[in-house]
């Protein structure tokens, strides 16, 4: 027997080829579609319930909530996707769509990671997500996303905007109230060195007078930590809170007016008070942002004590960097890399004082037990750098390998382009004096200097290193040292010239690995003998004195028959780059 429906369709089915009025026609469209309608309807109940019935569908509501969670912050996803994760599982039941739009903290984390991550969605995110508190991570921000925030800044408690072009938006922004921001990090497109670019200047005018004005009207009493690269906002504006990393970065490429949108940034004494604002500061980066110091220096310059400070970074005029620096008294601080830039000779002149007093004030944070040096210096770009590894006392004995107890330290100096001096080894021997190097164990030197220029005095600044095992001599300018280690019969006294014979003197009598690369081993020595030869005697005299050589690392132009004959020395030879001088 055929059911109602059944006989329904065959009607229609034989009524549709005969039809031909334009009214019945229409007619019978429209009982189609409300079959078509009422089918797909039936077929939804249909998959729903079928779907209901699958393992998955078992599941709590909040553990496949937090599913969802994971799956949205996943880093592993689909390049190519069309759609965020978060919205794609909204497309797979009327089951899942239902958890994920109820629960507004999975569209609180606003992310556009994935390329084809559009501004539309961005915007209806920000809807979905209610009053949940929001985490922003935006590539490429558009303008009308950045103006879309303002209505949202009560809830954002981390801004992260990076590749911005231009500034509109960015000033209404940060001129909202945002009492739950904790993180703020924004960013200009990166440029490679020498292509155009401009800075975000969120203020176009100097402050002459703030009226008491802070960004976001000085409701941030969260905020904690704060980035900004090429986002030039004058000192004054920025809000007192308990920060614990500020990191202020700009680029030196911007524009020819560098030095002048520096100084509108504010004074030195404007950022200090930033800083002694912020006792709690644990990274303090600051760089290419330092208003020069003041021709009258303050009566009273305040020490400012920030006891958790562990990482400082700063870059700018040498003698801004300075100053920086002795105000503050960081005891257990252990990264530390300062850049110093020098705008006339006198600040030249002052760079081996201002190592010596560098490295002292670093040893007041505890005896630092230095295991690797490196010294580099250029002529090209006349730049002398002093990096320095070693560790401190420990801090959780029962972890001795943590990397906590580390302790890095990089001087880089960086004169004006008028300086034709070279300061690199009165830098050197400061360093040398003021550090204890007893148990120094690597050694790296790279010396690119005209073989003209005098040779720093090796012996007399490495004396004290007996535990050296390994050095890397790189550039010509370094052959020098190939001298220096020459083993040396010691100076007899009248008592002990009836004594049996001394040993020779060795310098790094422990060095067992030696690297040289981009040595000229032609070039002649004072002496007479090529560098070459100076290699070759090393190795014997090294040999004969038992402190042998066990493996050399050469980088070198050399000929045929002297590799041979180097080869048949006795160290191991290893010909190409040593991966471990990097």
């Amino acid at each position: 027997m055929q059911t109602p429906s059944r006989l329904l369709d065959e009607n229609l089915a034989a009524m549709i080829p005969c039809n031909r009025d334009p009214e019945n026609r229409r007619n019978l469209r429209a009982v189609i579609l409300e079959k078509v309608i009422s089918t797909e309807s039936r077929l939804r109940s249909l998959y729903t319930q079928l779907n209901a019935l699958t393992p998955v569908s078992l599941l709590p509501t909040e553990l496949l909530a937090r599913i969802f969670h994971l799956l949205r912050d996943s880093r592993d996803y689909d390049k190519d996707a069309r759609l965020p994760l978060s919205v794609a599982v909204t497309h797979v039941c009327r089951h899942w769509r239902e958890v994920a739009l109820s629960d507004s903290s999975l569209w609180s984390a606003l992310r556009n990671s994935a390329p084809r991550c559009s501004q539309k969605w961005l915007t209806e995110m920000l809807i979905r997500s209610k009053n949940a508190p929001l985490d922003i991570e935006v590539y490429e921000p558009h303008t009308n996303f950045l103006h879309s925030l303002t209505h949202h800044s009560s809830r954002i408690s981390r801004l992260c905007l990076s590749s911005l072009e231009g500034s509109p938006g960015v000033q209404s922004l940060l001129e909202t109230e945002a009492p739950v921001l904790e993180d703020l990090r924004m960013e200009t497109a990166y440029h490679w060195p020498g292509q155009a670019t401009g800075p975000i200047v969120a203020w176009h005018d100097p402050p002459v007078s703030t009226g008491g004005f802070r960004l976001f009207h000085q409701q941030s009493s969260k905020l904690r930590k704060i980035h900004l690269y090429n986002i030039r906002i004058p000192w004054v504006y920025f809000p007192k809170c308990t920060l614990t990393h500020l990191e202020i970065t700009q680029s030196l490429d911007a524009e020819e007016s560098h030095a002048a949108e520096i100084i509108r940034l504010g004074t030195l004494d404007d950022l200090i008070n930033i800083i002694a604002d912020s006792p709690c500061l644990e990274r303090l980066t600051l760089k290419d942002c330092l208003a020069p110091v003041s021709s009258q220096p303050a009566l009273v310059e305040p020490v400012i004590e920030l006891p958790r400070l562990r990482q400082l970074d700063l870059s700018g005029p040498s003698s801004s960097v300075l100053r920086i620096f002795q105000s503050l008294h960081a005891p257990v601080l252990r990264v530390l890399d300062l850049v110093f830039v020098a705008t006339n000779r006198a600040e030249v002149a002052l760079w081996p004082t201002a190592t010596s007093s560098i490295l002292s004030r670093f040893h007041e944070t505890g005896s630092v037990k230095v295991k690797t040096l490196r010294l580099e210096a250029f002529t090209d770009t006349r730049e002398t750098k002093v990096s320095v590894k070693g560790r401190s006392p420990s801090v959780t004995p029962t972890i001795p390998s943590s990397p906590i107890d580390e302790t890095f330290v990089c001087l880089e100096f960086q004169p004006d382009q008028q300086t034709q001096d070279v300061y690199h080894k009165a830098i050197w021997q400061e360093v040398c004096t003021v550090l204890h190097m007893a148990e120094l164990e690597a050694l790296y030197l790279s010396v690119y200097v005209p073989l003209t220029i005098e040779a720093p005095p090796w012996t007399q600044l490495f004396e004290r290193c007996a535990n050296v095992t390994k050095l890397y001599a790189q550039g010509a300018g370094a052959e020098s040292i190939l001298w220096s280690m020459q083993p040396r019969n010691p100076t007899l006294s009248v008592s002990s010239q009836d004594s049996h014979k001394s040993a020779p003197v060795l310098l790094f009598p422990k060095l067992t690995h030696l690297s040289l690369e981009n040595l000229n081993l032609d070039y002649i020595h004072n002496t007479g003998d090529r560098i070459y030869e100076l290699l070759v005697k090393l190795v014997q005299r090294r040999e004969r004195c038992g402190a042998p050589l066990r493996e050399l690392c050469i980088s070198c132009e050399l000929s045929d028959t002297d590799a041979e004959s180097l080869e048949t020395l006795g160290p191991k030879v290893r010909w190409g780059e040593d991966d471990d001088a990097y």
